[in-house]
């Protein structure tokens, strides 16, 4: 079947044994995440906003870009807004210092395992949710941690590291997103699962960027956190232009607001002196072919793919116990993306499955954390 994303007028032409026969189906468009929406039951297109340019015969083209005159005018002052947005930075929930020191220390190569576990018990809040997580059944210590030093020695630095990037991050990013509709726990299990999609992703392609990948996917969507405010404002607006098919999320911050999530996202870093490899990894996840050949872009842009895969097989399936129907969302992920990365599609569902399971371990915990 031949089609084209609304939003970025990608062409597609997905064999039909690659798309489930005789449903409806949403997705986002791989390149720019864009609304797509396709009728399997007629073999077309179902919204005449979403076929373009005869990619599907008799299908209407696709809505086009706005005019000046038609775009918002918070975007049309587009300078003025952006500091303003910046100059709100500093309302925004500050990451856990401890978060960043504790990088500091395992990036030192000549630090030890007790600089980090004495700065980890400096925080006894921290401390005690560290311990949790590491007796929860993710680790396969349960009960078995006693104290932060014994957490230090069995878990090793690399994990050690991520437990603590997720204790800091679940009181910034747990939050209830009202103008982008997430609950606070939907928000968190993307967060999570993005995470340790990277992490498997960087693991298989590059080890030395397993601690960055977990970082970077654990807070690829910050911006949204500053956006939601100005969304929420501007809710109907924001709906109509996101409403069938007709923009991407991105698009549609783009044309309301002048800037999205992904290039406040970085901002956010820059502000709390995030790493420039995760920094840049921020600003890119949704379009990584502007990062030069990144390679911590490309993995955080797969794994946030992946995440969009689960979230679509749970509203759809309800379960994942048997990896039912994944077959039918693979037109998710991006062909150029897979290239770079040097996978297959084959590749996808054991990733896809090893991240869901490590986030379905820490269910409980992650809700505690997040609350």
């Amino acid at each position: 079947m031949k089609f084209e994303c609304p939003s970025c007028q990608k062409r597609y032409d997905v064999p039909d044994g690659k798309l489930p026969s005789k449903k409806k189906v949403i997705f986002p468009c791989p390149n720019c995440k864009g609304r797509i929406e396709l009728d399997l039951t007629a073999g077309k297109m179902a919204s005449p906003s979403a076929a373009a340019n005869g990619a599907v015969e008799n299908d209407p083209a696709p809505l086009t870009t706005s005019s000046p005159e038609e775009r918002s005018p918070i975007a049309a002052n587009n300078g003025d807004f952006r500091k303003k947005v910046l100059r709100k930075l500093k309302d925004l929930p500050p990451m856990p210092q401890i978060v960043f020191k504790a990088r500091q220390v395992i990036a030192d190569p000549d630090s030890e395992m007790a600089e980090l576990s004495d700065l980890l018990e400096s925080d006894q809040a921290i401390a005690t949710k560290v311990l949790k997580l590491a007796n929860s059944a993710y680790y396969g210590l349960s009960g078995k941690v006693s104290s932060i030093r014994h957490a230090s020695s069995l878990l090793g630095y690399n994990a050690l590291g991520q437990l603590i990037s997720m204790v800091g991050g679940a009181s910034v990013l747990g939050k209830k997103l009202d103008g982008y509709e997430l609950d606070s726990a939907g928000t968190w299990r993307h967060s999570l699962l993005t995470a340790s999609a990277s992490r498997i992703l960087a693991l298989q392609k590059n080890l030395s960027l397993e601690s960055d990948a977990f970082s970077a996917g654990l807070i690829h969507d910050v911006g949204k956190l500053v956006l939601d405010t100005y969304v929420l404002d501007r809710k109907a607006e924001f709906e109509r232009l996101t409403s069938g098919g007709r923009n991407s999320m991105l698009a549609a911050e783009q044309r309301l607001l002048g800037l999205d999530h992904a290039d406040i996202g970085y901002e956010v870093c820059q502000h709390w002196n995030i790493p420039a490899t995760i920094s840049r990894a921020i600003k890119h996840h949704h379009d990584p072919v502007k990062s030069d050949g990144d390679m911590l872009s490309y993995i955080v842009f797969m794994a946030n793919s992946i995440a969009n895969i689960v979230k679509s097989l749970e509203e759809t399936e309800g379960t994942m116990a048997q990896m039912e129907g994944i077959e039918g969302f693979m037109y998710m992920i991006d062909d150029e993306a897979l290239e770079f990365l040097e996978l297959t599609e084959e590749n996808i569902p054991g990733i896809l499955n090893d991240a869901w399971d490590a986030v379905n371990k820490l269910s409980e915990e992650m809700q505690i954390l997040a609350s």
